[in-house]
């Protein structure tokens, strides 16, 4: 049964994840790079911010911002296209339309039009383009059938706050060391920090929209963003960004430099984590499948805006982690 995800009027920010169905490794190097071209499309075309990502063997995580909707006039309307579709599929919609006017059906026009505006500013709008778009091509290319995806997708609502934002996208960077995959969170090429670590210029630009808009200014430099978010993934979540994050140095700072050594005590089966750090290395039920993450107040004014059958006291994870400082209202669903 479909779980309704938490809505709200504004922008918002969601931690997103979604599997390969059958317990199947499907995706390889050479399908993350296009499953992360289809959402990178789907991302500009729907005007969804993406500003973290991992791309694993059978699943991806995304931490996303949905802006506010808005009017998109004609021209924008024509450029996202085009990012959505590239120059050859969208040349064959321009000659449908001008086919339609030369008809004199130009009201058919403007119905898809205010179709494809209809998609934009909308989280299941934007998994559904990317995740049927793969899963077409996927095929096409296979002689698969069906569709590869274990399911619809889960979101999570993310406060828009560093404490909140900054915690999510280092458990999302943290997936291969997880997994075991790579020893360092900077050695991964399919996360958007290893892949800004080496230099890629998306991956960069998001990330630095990532901790511009955790620390509420209007942007950053990926020189200050770096030793941020490899600090965050360490546990020590700058409070603000004009101070360096705990252990950090100096800005731009590489990762290793940021790293404190591994205590060499493996702690107790079933114990508790210690630290933030200690957490995001370990699979997170809270980060996973909670309808919402922040602070104790942004929980709390979330559950005032529910019908009463949906406003189950969420657990926190201040209980087993005094450290975080966060709660999650898994209830709520």
């Amino acid at each position: 049964m479909r779980r309704p995800r938490i809505k709200t009027n504004g922008p918002a920010c969601y931690h997103v994840v979604s599997r390969i169905g059958g317990k199947r490794f499907l995706l390889g190097e050479g399908e993350k790079a296009r499953l992360l071209e289809f959402i990178r499309r789907a991302a500009a075309f729907s005007g969804v911010e993406l500003l973290a990502y991992a791309m694993m063997s059978n699943h991806f995580h995304l931490l996303v911002r949905v802006p506010e909707k808005r009017e998109v006039p004609d021209a924008e309307l024509l450029r996202r296209l085009e990012a959505l579709y590239g120059k050859g599929k969208f040349a064959k919609v321009l000659e449908k339309w001008a086919g339609w006017a030369d008809r004199h059906q130009e009201g058919r026009v403007e119905e898809e039009k205010a179709r494809m505006r209809a998609r934009m500013y909308d989280l299941s709008q934007f998994c559904k383009t990317f995740k049927e778009s793969f899963t077409q091509d996927y095929n096409r290319r296979t002689g698969n059938t069906g569709t590869i995806w274990e399911g619809r997708f889960k979101s999570t609502l993310v406060e828009e706050s560093h404490r909140a934002l900054m915690t999510v996208a280092g458990y999302i960077h943290l997936n291969p060391v997880r997994a075991g995959v790579v020893s360092a969170p900077e050695a991964s090429t399919w996360t958007s920090y290893g892949a800004s670590v080496q230099g890629e210029s998306g991956a960069r630009a998001a990330l630095q929209r990532l901790v511009a808009l955790s620390y509420a200014v209007p942007s950053v430099s990926w020189t200050t963003a770096a030793p941020v978010l490899a600090a965050a993934m360490e546990g020590a979540v700058a409070a603000v960004l004009d101070a360096s994050p705990p252990g950090a140095g100096p800005p731009g700072a590489s990762a290793s430099a940021v790293r404190p050594p591994a205590s060499s005590a493996a702690p107790p089966p079933g114990a508790p984590p210690a630290s933030l750090r200690a957490l995001l290395r370990r699979r997170v039920a809270f980060l996973l499948h909670g309808a919402a993450l922040g602070s104790a107040a942004f929980v709390a004014a979330l559950r005032a805006t529910l019908p009463p059958r949906r406003r189950r006291m969420p657990p926190t994870l201040a209980d087993a982690c005094p450290f975080v400082g966060l709660a999650t209202a898994r209830g709520v669903r």
